[in-house]
C-alpha cells in the first residue's frame, strides 16, 4: 500500500514521492498527473529551483519567454526567481516527475489543496506570497481561467 501524501491542487492529483521533512527540507520530489491543458499557469519561486520531466503524455515547457515542446525522459528546469510553467498538450491524460530544491513545495501544496477557486483566489496569493510564489501577471479572468 502506498502511503505518500496526495494534494488535489485545483483538479489534479499532486502525488509526493520524497517529502521535504524526509530529506531536512533538502529537497521534495513528486508526480503531477494532468489532463489535456491542464498544468500550472507561469509561476516563479523565490527559494526554490525546480526539474521537471516527462513520464507520461506531451507536455510543453514555458522557460520565462515561450513555450516549447517537452518529450518523454527529456529534463527541463528553472533557476529561482525565474518564471515558468508547463501544461498537457496532448489529448490524453500526463504525468510530470519534478523535484525542488529546497524542500517545501510539498508544505506549500497541503496549504492550499483545500482552497476553492475562484472565491479562494485572495487567499491562494496570500499563501503564495508567503511563500515566495508569485504567478506571472494575467489579466484577472485568464489567470483564474489557468487556475481552474
Amino acid at each position: 500500500m502506498n502511503n505518500n501524501p496526495v494534494f488535489n491542487i485545483f483538479g489534479e492529483p499532486v502525488e509526493i514521492l520524497i517529502t521535504s521533512k524526509a530529506t531536512n527540507y533538502s529537497f521534495c520530489s513528486g508526480v503531477q498527473t494532468s489532463p489535456p491543458g491542464g498544468g500550472p499557469p507561469p509561476h516563479k519561486h523565490a527559494r526554490e529551483e525546480e526539474i521537471f520531466m516527462v513520464m507520461e503524455g506531451e507536455f510543453e515547457f514555458f522557460d520565462g519567454h515561450e513555450w516549447s515542446r517537452f518529450m518523454k525522459d527529456e529534463v527541463k528546469y528553472s533557476m529561482r526567481g525565474n518564471f515558468h510553467g508547463f501544461r498537457n498538450c496532448g489529448k490524453t491524460t500526463g504525468k510530470l516527475r519534478f523535484i525542488t530544491t529546497p524542500g517545501g513545495l510539498d508544505e506549500y501544496f497541503a496549504t492550499i489543496c483545500t482552497l476553492t477557486l475562484p472565491q479562494d483566489m485572495d487567499r491562494l496569493t496570500e499563501i503564495s506570497n508567503d511563500y515566495g510564489y508569485e504567478f506571472m501577471a494575467l489579466e484577472p479572468p485568464k489567470l483564474l481561467n489557468a487556475l481552474t
